[in-house]
């Protein structure tokens, strides 16, 4: 790993830095008071790290950069191949494998922990295999590194202080949820967010309710582009999926299905509202926390748990699936009845649509970062899965 200033150093430059722009910016005295109020990016944003990180990625820059791996069959310990002196060769460029265990042609034990921290730091599973998505990972330039670091400095740069004990960031490009109390992580799960075509967007929050058997109120779009040309193929897709008909948003009569020429409907043709009962096939699974904003997001559940599993997880039509939605529901409602996986198991059981007031409503920070420095100084990278990072100037 790349050598970081000692944590007191680092802490004391950070507290520098955030004090002087809080006088910068003239923000209350209460805030200059609490210099150890968690940025609203938690650990996302240690700038002077950020800052050195990037001066670092522009040394290795100047120095030539490092080695292109060749493609071919993915690579294991145990394996002897002329492509892993290539691999020792980049592993040592960015500090992941130490200089004297980068000789040889033999993939070691030295080797695949290398390559596991270097998985670990890039959201891989870390496996200690190169395959093909961590050889991609592998061969991404410098440039393209120090892109990702000037893109975090500039997003953390305008970003407030997170007065609040309390708060759940989600980092869209991690695929991560972590709530953090008196800053430090309490609950952290892996996340599922939107397609490149129905991006997750960025913005603040606050988590006031959740609903127990949620049902699910279609959206239009998704109603015309993703489940009309299931429905036209399939009649008996509406049973079988639970959904039923009712005519326009509006407070209406439920539709009996077979009375409608589905053949007849098309994305600007379709004035009906699709609606699925709650239950274990709902999209958005036995729970849904509620948090006004104006694209309609929120955190729900998913019966798709399979998807969790995936290194890049892209699936969902813009709102935000959670692993653990029990585990996060239980910890909102402490000093209730529901304070538990087994009482909210319970209650779930019953079948009933519950929609429940969080006793001390929280914070929720959505934001897209693509590179950052954690508190053990180790850096970390993601993929620019939306394409959002700008480009250098």
């Amino acid at each position: 790993m790349v050598a970081w200033p000692n944590p007191m150093s680092l802490a004391l430059s950070f507290f520098r830095f955030f004090c002087c722009t809080l006088l910068a910016i003239l923000l209350p005295v209460l805030a200059m008071a609490a210099p150890e109020a968690t940025p609203a990016t938690g650990e996302l944003c240690l700038l002077p790290a950020l800052e050195t990180a990037l001066s670092q990625y522009r040394q290795i820059t100047e120095q030539g950069g490092w080695p292109q791996v060749p493609g071919g069959p993915a690579l294991h310990e145990g394996d002897r191949n002329d492509r892993i002196p290539i691999l020792k060769q980049r592993l040592g460029a960015s500090g992941d494998l130490a200089t004297s265990a980068a000789q040889g042609d033999h993939f070691d034990g030295a080797l695949k922990e290398a390559v596991q921290r270097f998985q670990t730091r890039h959201g891989l599973l870390a496996d200690g295999t190169v395959g093909a998505g961590t050889l991609t990972e592998l061969n991404v330039p410098t440039s393209e590194r120090i892109r990702q670091l000037a893109a975090s400095l500039e997003r953390c740069q305008p970003l407030p202080a997170v007065l609040e004990h309390r708060h759940i960031l989600v980092n869209i490009a991690d695929f991560t949820l972590k709530l953090y109390e008196d800053g430090k992580p309490v609950l952290a799960m892996p996340v599922i967010v939107g397609k490149t075509y129905r991006q997750t967007p960025v913005f603040n929050g606050r988590i006031s309710s959740l609903v127990l058997n949620p049902n699910w109120e279609v959206p239009h779009s998704i109603a015309t582009k993703d489940l009309l040309p299931k429905i036209k193929k399939n009649p008996g897709y509406l049973g079988q999926m639970h959904l039923r008909v009712f005519q326009g948003w509006q407070d209406s009569a439920e539709i009996d299905p077979a009375t409608i020429n589905w053949a007849s409907l098309s994305a600007t043709h379709f004035p009906y509202r699709l609606r699925q009962d709650p239950g274990p096939a709902n999209a958005l699974g036995r729970v849904k926390f509620l948090f006004p904003n104006p694209f309609d997001v929120y955190l729900h559940d998913t019966p798709s748990r399979e998807l969790f599993q995936k290194d890049a997880r892209t699936f969902s039509s813009g709102c935000i699936r959670i692993a653990k939605p029990l585990d996060l529901a239980a910890y909102l409602l402490q000093g209730t009845k529901l304070n538990s996986v087994d009482a909210l198991n319970a209650a779930i059981s019953r079948e009933k649509t519950q929609q429940i007031v969080i006793p001390a409503p929280i914070a929720v920070h959505i934001v897209y970062m693509t590179a950052w420095v954690d508190r053990d100084g180790i850096i970390q990278f993601r993929s620019d899965i939306y394409n959002r990072d700008p480009a250098l100037q």
